[in-house]
Order: C-alpha cells, then structure tokens, then sequence
C-alpha cells in the first residue's frame, strides 16, 4: 500500500483517533432490589454489600423503608451479595452477573435468627425487572464457544431477535475485518449504533459495520466491481470508495479479549443513542486479581476448502483450473491479565495479527490478437497484424500492402514488451483454451491480493484504554 494513498491516509487518521487513551470511559452496570421477611414485610436498614469475586471491590448500601435498595456504577464481572440485618440470618448470594447499562434485580427473603448463620443462595437472576429494553448480553465464555467464520463480533448479533446479517463474504484477502451488514426490525443496515467500551463507535463514513459487499444487490453506483461470469465466479471485488470505506473503520475487539457483547434492538432508552436500529456493544476484559491469559491461532488454506458453487460452475475459471483459489489465512494473538497491587490496581493486554494472501481475484480474462504471441520484436508484431488484420495474405497486392516491421510505433513497442514484476508480459499473449468469440483469448495473472492487520488492546489502572487497530491490503 503506498504511503500517499487514500486508504492509508484512512487508516493513519483512525490509528491517530483511536490510538488516544481514553479515561473514565467504561461500562457500569447496578444491582437492585428488595428485602422482605418471612412474612413478605419489609425489611428497613438492611446492609447489602457486593464484592466483586475478581478484585475485591465492595459497595454497600441500606435498605429503605420500603425494603428497597440500590447500588449503581459497579464494573462489569461476577459478585457477591450479602444482606444482614440484626435478628436475621445473613443470606448470601455467590453468583450474581452484572452486566453493562443493565441492572440485576436481587430480592431477598430474610429469616429469623442470629446474624452468624448465613442462608448462601447460588445461582444469578437471569428476569430483567427493571426496564423492558428487548435484547441480550453474551458472556465472554459463551463468545469463545461460538465458531465464528472471520472472528467479527458482528456474527453473533443475529442471535437477538429481529437481527439478520449478510452472508459472508470469504475469508479471504478480500473480506478484511470480516464485519457483516447487520438489519434489525426491518431498519437499513446503516441504522444501528456502535459502542466500544463506553465511546461512541459508528462509522463515520456511512454508518455501515460491513467489510466487504457480499451481494450483487447492494452494488448500485458505488463504485463496487460485480466480477460477470466470464472469470469473477460471482464475486463482488471491494474498492475503498469513501462510502464504502465501511467495516475497517469500525472498532473490531477480538472474540478472546470480549468480556461481552450486548445486542439491544427494541425499547431501550435515550442513552443507546438516537439511530432506529440495533445498539451493539462491545465491552474488552479487564484484570483481576488472578492472573490469566491465552495464545491462539486460527489457520485456513485452500487444501482445506471445498470449490464454491458459481466458481465451480463458471467455464472460463474452469479452463483456468481455478475452482478453488489460493488462500492462506493466519489469525494469531495472545492475551494476559492480573493484578499490579492485589485489591487495588489491574491490567489487562491483547495482541492479535491477521495475515492473509489469495489469489480469488488474481486472474482477469481479456481480449487480445489471436495471433499475438511471445515474439515481441517488431517483426513479430508486424507479422501478428498481417496476420489478424490484413487479408493481403501474400502482401501483393499494391492496393493493401502489408505492414512494414519499420512503421511500428515506438510507445506501441513499448507496451507490448513491458513486462510484470512475475516476468509475464503486461500485455498477454493470446491462449489455446479460449476463444475471442467468447470476449476474450488470454489471462493476466495478477500478484495475490493481500491484507494484514494488528490489533492492540490494553486497559490499566486509573481506566486508562487504549485500543490501537491498523490494517492495510492490496487487492
């Protein structure tokens, strides 16, 4: 990709944006709910107190005179919730989840007794009796279970109601981050909203989560280039048009660093912004007072892959013998979590690198003399346009003589004898597999095309973020 490009510029303004780290912004959510006795009265001036299972963070609060009570702004993870109350036993529930801008409803039933033994309750209230926002919220194990085609977050929002997606595109060189259009209640796929980790995260060009444009459909005017069937096997090859600059730009956390994914696509309030479709959220692990981590490498190649259909089914990639095309995809990265001071200060950090080469669309079919060969000399050439073009076979008759090797144009010349870097002619020499009649009698083997990506992720203390993505391609 060369340095003064319209797609590095893209990509060295978004590094520039994202690369900034960002303070105070992170996803909270609360706990909630009510403190009853065995005779279903309400329980005033109860102690609750949540303990964050990882760090250790506690927030209490007392309940009011109703019974009820409230404990806002926790970090994402798994709590413990204690209620005590002088005359009661204490009960203990051990496996509450809180989840982002969601709020958990624990209600408890106290019963009489000393405060030393304690009723331990397992289990998390999975009703959501706070609000009536329509959605859900995939943890990080359920993320890590999912297979995922091109390991975008955008495949697991068809798991919500009224949520469809396109059909992926490939993994190929062409398919960049592997971000699909995503449809929610019948909206355009450019009316969702995107969060990362608390900020804001559309795409400002379009307002697309895309990477890649997967059906003919969607091509229109844009620029896009619908490979017909004489040698594209239906494929739809991705420019960098500004309207469809679309997925790359948009913020893309690996699966493995996702502590979740929340998806909400009807009735949620006006903080999930003002677009009609889905809100999707993306929210990054952070560290604990246990260290952990992981390594992992995700492998494809053509050895691997079935031929696709239309590819299988086009004449002219069959005369190529290209029914199924070159590909190497490599998506490999580590993450590593902790404590830098146990109960107080964390840190959590990812690295993941993508490197993919194909060569789907490597080849284009042309036109060219029929009887332009390897011999690029003046001769030759002025031997192959006596021989396509001039029907004064014997070059007698004065009338249409034949054409001197002499009145060939130098920048003619030129172009017919400049040759690629693979050392084939810019120029093809015509083939025996095809015929003109067919539009075209010779192939340019281009270089394979090309995409690679990194993806920086890290969180420390203070909620310092920083989220660094550059990717680049050629094609």
């Amino acid at each position: 990709m060369k340095l003064n490009s319209p797609r590095f510029l893209i990509s060295l303004l978004y590094v520039l944006l994202v690369a900034i780290p960002v303070f105070a912004q992170q996803n909270f959510g609360s706990i909630n709910g009510t403190v009853t006795d065995s005779s279903s009265a309400m329980v005033p001036d109860a102690k609750v107190q949540a303990r964050n299972v990882g760090t250790n963070l506690e927030q209490t609060a007392t309940t009011q005179k109703d019974g009820s009570y409230s404990i806002a702004d926790l970090p994402v993870g798994t709590y413990a919730v204690t209620i005590t109350k002088d005359g009661f036993k204490a009960e203990e529930f051990t496996e509450i989840l809180v989840r982002g801008g969601t709020t958990t409803t624990v209600n408890a039933r106290l019963e009489p007794g000393h405060v030393t033994s304690t009723v331990t309750v397992t289990g998390t209230p999975l009703l959501n009796e706070t609000d009536t926002t329509i959605g859900y919220t995939l943890d990080s194990e359920f993320i890590q279970k999912v297979p995922l085609g091109t390991g975008s977050f955008t495949q697991l929002a068809i798991l919500s109601p009224g949520v469809s997606a396109d059909m992926l595109g490939g993994s190929g060189a062409n398919a960049g981050l592997g971000n699909q259009s995503i449809w929610a209640n019948g909206q355009r796929d450019t009316s969702n909203s995107f969060e990362f980790n608390g900020v804001n995260a559309n795409n400002i060009f379009s307002g697309k989560s895309s990477s890649q444009v997967a059906a003919n459909r969607f091509v229109l005017s844009t620029g896009e280039n619908f490979l017909p069937s004489n040698g594209g096997g239906g494929d739809i090859q991705t420019n960098m048009s500004v309207y469809n600059a679309i997925g790359q730009g948009l913020p893309s956390a690996p699966p493995e660093t996702l502590e979740e994914l929340r998806v909400n696509t009807a009735m949620y309030d006006a903080s999930q912004g003002a677009n009609s479709g889905a809100h999707i959220a993306q929210l990054t692990k952070s560290g604990t007072n246990d260290y952990h981590g992981q390594v992992y490498e995700y492998f494809q190649s053509d050895k691997m892959n079935a031929a696709p259909f239309f590819r299988n089914n086009d004449p002219a990639i069959i005369q190529l013998g290209q029914q199924r095309p070159a590909l190497h995809y490599n998506r490999f990265g580590g993450t590593l979590g902790g404590p830098i001071i146990r109960d107080k200060m964390f840190f959590f950090a990812s690295y993941q690198g993508t490197r993919v080469t194909d060569a789907t669309y490597g080849s284009s079919l042309v036109g060219v003399p029929p009887d332009l060969t390897d011999e690029r000399s003046p001769q030759g050439i002025a031997n192959t346009i006596n021989t396509d073009f001039n029907s004064n076979t014997n070059c007698a008759n004065p009338a249409q003589p034949c054409f001197p090797a002499s009145q060939v144009d130098p920048v003619a010349l030129a172009l017919l004898q400049a040759k690629t870097p693979q050392g084939t002619y810019l120029i093809p020499s015509a083939s025996s597999k095809f015929n003109l009649s067919s539009g075209h009698d010779a192939v340019v083997q281009g270089p394979p095309g090309t995409f690679t990506a990194d993806q920086i992720n890290s969180k420390g203390p203070s909620r310092c973020q920083v989220f660094l993505s550059t990717h680049s391609g050629d094609q």
